[in-house]
C-alpha cells in the first residue's frame, strides 16, 4: 500500500477525541488495558460523569475475570465509589458492547441519557460510533475520548 492509501485509511477509522461535556453517563468499551478506566475515574473525579458503566465480558489476557470487573476493581483503587460504577458482564464484541449496555442503562436509568461519553481505544473510535448509533440511539450525542493505548497509537494502528 502507498502512504495516500494508508493516510486516508488512516483518517477515517482514527477520530480524533471530541470536546469533554459533562454527562450522566461514561461507557467503557471493555478491553485489557487500565488506560482506559484511568481516564475514567480521571473523568469522574473532575465531575464529567456522574456514573461509569464497564461493558466487557472475559478476555482471554485476563484469565477468570471480566473486563468490566478487572476494570471496576481499578475504578474503585482510584477512588471512584462503587454505587457510581455500573457493570455489563457478558459483551464479546463491540455490537454486544452496544446492545447488551442498552439493556443495562435502561434498567439502571429507565430511560437513554442524552449524552454519553464514549471511552475506548484509539482504533476503535469509529466502530464504536458507527455501532453505538446503529444498533444503541441516534439521538443521542456521543462524545468520543479515544484513548492511545501500548499496542494501538495512532502511529501503529
Amino acid at each position: 500500500m502507498n502512504r495516500t492509501t494508508i493516510k486516508a485509511i488512516e483518517d477515517f477509522l482514527i477520530i480524533k477525541r471530541g470536546k469533554i461535556e459533562k454527562s450522566l453517563l461514561c461507557l467503557i468499551f471493555g478491553g485489557a488495558d487500565l488506560k482506559l478506566s484511568n481516564y475514567a475515574a480521571d473523568l469522574f473525579k473532575s465531575g464529567y460523569c456522574k456514573y461509569i458503566l464497564i461493558s466487557g465480558g472475559k478476555n482471554k489476557y485476563l484469565g477468570e475475570i471480566t473486563e468490566a470487573k478487572w476494570h471496576r476493581a481499578n475504578l474503585i483503587k482510584f477512588g471512584v465509589p462503587e454505587s457510581n460504577i455500573i457493570l455489563e458482564s457478558r459483551a464479546k464484541n463491540s455490537l454486544e458492547n452496544a446492545i447488551f449496555s442498552k439493556r443495562v442503562i435502561l434498567k439502571h436509568f429507565g430511560h437513554i441519557p442524552q449524552k454519553i461519553i464514549v471511552i475506548c481505544k484509539t482504533f476503535h473510535g469509529r466502530r464504536s460510533l458507527m455501532t453505538l448509533r446503529q444498533n444503541f440511539s441516534k439521538q443521542v450525542k456521543y462524545i468520543l475520548q479515544p484513548i492511545q493505548t501500548k499496542n494501538h497509537e495512532i502511529k501503529n494502528w
